[in-house]
């Protein structure tokens, strides 16, 4: 289980805010849970990351139904061949000049 899904599990909602991790409920968060967020902060933030481009590459396509949306993620989480499909997508989208 990645860490991401670890703190999610718990019942945290985690979230990119420029280059840092935002949590929800913060209040909640333990000393131990504070500590594995700091412990793993990197990988979290690499995975949060690699889904973001996901779902950017998602709204290129014109998807903005939400549930679909958060049907590919929990995918892209649970299969690594749907990650993986999705990530060679999202990496065909054109990159800036």
């Amino acid at each position: 289980m990645s860490a991401l899904s670890r703190i999610e599990k718990a019942g945290f909602k985690v979230f990119l805010t420029g280059d840092s991790l935002g949590i929800t409920p913060a209040n909640n968060l333990t000393l131990p849970q504070r500590e594995f967020l700091k412990t793993h902060k990197a990988e979290i933030i690499t995975e949060l990351s690699t889904y973001q481009k996901i779902t950017n590459w998602l709204a290129s396509i014109g998807e903005e139904d939400q549930t679909i949306i958060d049907e590919t993620i929990d995918r892209c989480k649970a299969e690594p061949e749907t990650l993986s499909y999705f990530l060679q997508r999202a990496d065909g989208i054109a990159k800036p000049h």
